[in-house]
């Protein structure tokens, strides 16, 4: 087994009135490839153990040659949204180190994030993650 040590991504979110000039969050993202066919798609992830699933934004179906209309759908609510439909689909997720099979959602309601989320099935269930937030680092032990 591997471990690899990763820097928490630092975040710029604009300002707000809660947050007047603005803010920096820091999050455990990765820079992940989807691959479906041989068509690919890099996008930041982030390492999320409350997502369900992995989620991408439907933006990213088209590219991948995915298509909507005959994906399996499952009405999803999160990050805001509630009953949106969202697409599940076989796709590969690509770490550079290891290409893992996931079955991965799409939905409209990532669309205005442009990153996508790795959840409990498909990426936790692959790996072994640790937060080390203090440090500003996450690990993932690759099997």
């Amino acid at each position: 087994m591997a471990t690899y040590p990763v820097a928490y991504t630092d975040v710029p979110l604009p300002a707000c009135a809660a947050f007047p000039n603005g803010r920096t969050a820091i999050r455990p993202a990765l820079i992940v490839t989807l691959v479906n066919q041989g068509k690919q798609l890099s996008c930041y992830g982030i390492v999320d153990s409350g997502a369900d699933h992995c989620v991408f934004p439907r933006s990213f179906m088209q590219p991948l040659g995915l298509d909507p209309l005959t994906a399996p759908t499952e009405m999803s609510s999160g990050l805001g949204t509630t009953n949106m439909p969202t697409h599940f689909c076989n796709i590969a997720i690509d770490l550079g180190v290891i290409k893992i099979p996931v079955y991965a959602g799409f939905t409209v309601g990532m669309d205005q994030l442009g990153f996508g989320l790795l959840g409990q099935a498909g990426f936790f269930e692959a790996f072994r993650i640790t937060f080390d937030y203090r440090n500003k680092l996450f690990h993932v032990e690759i099997p």
